[in-house]
């Protein structure tokens, strides 16, 4: 399986996170699953998003009735992109693509796990 991502998509979720420095940032992927890949077009800050230094969350009941939500995407202020403890719980409920993009928030600072469980390669689409 692959995962491909418009570079548009991924520039728009760096700029949050930068934005939200030095608080974490939070966004849906949108995409599709075809031919067993995964393609992310675009992201989705969700309503009600609530952003701190050591967390972020939203209201699953704020969730716009949308298709085509393919993972999540947030922010590690401390420079790692590897999933916390409470990332892993969160991805293992959840599942799908799971995106962290530690600080400096560049587009090498990106890492995208398969439902929690393994490291997956991410390649960037224009």
């Amino acid at each position: 399986m692959e995962i491909l991502i418009k570079r548009q998509a991924l520039l728009s979720a760096l700029a949050g996170a930068k934005s939200a420095h030095p608080n974490e940032f939070l966004c849906l992927l949108i995409g599709r699953e075809e031919d067993g890949n995964i393609f992310i077009e675009d992201t989705l800050i969700p309503p009600g998003i609530r952003v701190f230094e050591h967390s972020s969350y939203y209201s699953e009941w704020m969730q716009p009735l949308i298709s085509g939500v393919v993972g999540t995407f947030h922010s590690h202020p401390n420079g790692e992109k590897t999933p916390s403890k409470a990332d892993k719980e969160l991805f293992w409920k959840k599942g799908g693509i799971n995106m962290i993009a530690a600080y400096p928030y560049s587009l090498d600072d990106v890492a995208a796990y398969l439902g929690g469980r393994k490291m997956a390669e991410l390649k960037i689409t224009d």
